[in-house]
């Protein structure tokens, strides 16, 4: 039997099941995205007075602390496609009362609040089915002279936390092959397609800098938990979600292995590269 291309994170994914693991899994993957979030906002710079669009949201750190950044007077709006993570963002802001969420898909939907003077994105705009259209959206979306400041990830080969892990599960399962072109987290990792689809959505003074930094998976130092994490996180589809369990304990026990090599002063430190992008409506 031929396995099928999988697309874990498209749209319809993200309003599911992929919405519900990053759920579960909220807290460990706010501590691996830390130090990629805080360098997301030294860069951004945002002001006070600004209003802001939040892209992909999650469960709504990045707008809680550009929330923080604009003031009382400024206002952030946080979207993002998953109904589940929309009011789980919702109930963490605790009333903020310059911050709002609509669950919407921000490449498509209109916002009330539009256009804004900024707009940010930790990790939420590499999943678009349509990625030439949605950055025309999300274009209309500033105002003119507005600027975006994105995180996404580098190339898979840079990322071993989450590059180095679907590897190991192939020696043991035959996973269906992943179209690099369909929306998912590596869907933006080339630089030079990234560029050109800010340009020809009308972005200019495009600037794509380099982050790179170490991220323990889950947060976690523990190989087994970091492990553990990144099997009941990362989506490899039904092949692996059936596999027999003797199977996936021969995966968990390879993984921890790998880990373990990452070790530094009893700290996990996986290497991680991202872009860190801005440009201007």
């Amino acid at each position: 039997m031929t396995l099928q291309l999988i697309n874990p994170t498209s749209a319809e994914g993200w309003r599911g099941d992929r919405g519900s693991a990053w759920l579960k899994a909220l807290d460990g993957y706010e501590a691996m995205l830390l130090p990629l979030g805080e360098a997301l906002f030294e860069r951004a710079d945002l002001l006070p007075n600004q209003s802001v669009v939040d892209v992909g949201c999650g469960g709504g750190w990045t707008s809680r602390m550009a929330a923080a950044f604009v003031g009382d007077q400024g206002q952030v709006c946080g979207v993002d496609i998953a109904p589940m993570l929309i009011n789980e963002a919702a109930k963490r802001a605790n009333g903020t009362a310059n911050l709002s969420f609509i669950c919407a898909d921000a490449g498509v939907d209109p916002l009330p609040a539009a256009p804004f003077d900024r707009m940010i994105s930790r990790l939420g705009v590499m999943f678009f089915s349509n990625p030439s259209a949605a950055f025309a959206q999300l274009h209309a979306l500033l105002k003119s002279g507005g600027q975006l400041d994105w995180a996404v990830w580098a190339p898979p080969a840079d990322n071993p936390w989450m590059g180095g892990v679907r590897p190991i599960v192939e020696r043991h399962i035959d996973l269906a092959p992943v179209d690099p072109d369909a929306p998912g987290p590596f869907s933006l990792a080339d630089h030079d397609k990234l560029h050109t689809l800010l340009s020809n959505a009308g972005f200019g003074s495009i600037d794509i800098a380099e982050w790179r930094g170490p991220i323990a998976p889950g947060g976690h130092h523990d190989p087994h938990q970091a492990a553990d994490f990144a099997l009941e996180s990362f989506s490899f589809g039904p092949p692996f979600d059936d596999a027999d369990p003797a199977i996936r304990g021969k995966v968990r026990a390879d993984l921890v292995g790998f880990f373990s090599g990452f070790r530094v002063d009893g700290q996990l430190a996986l290497p991680a590269k991202a872009w860190l992008v801005s440009a201007k409506a």
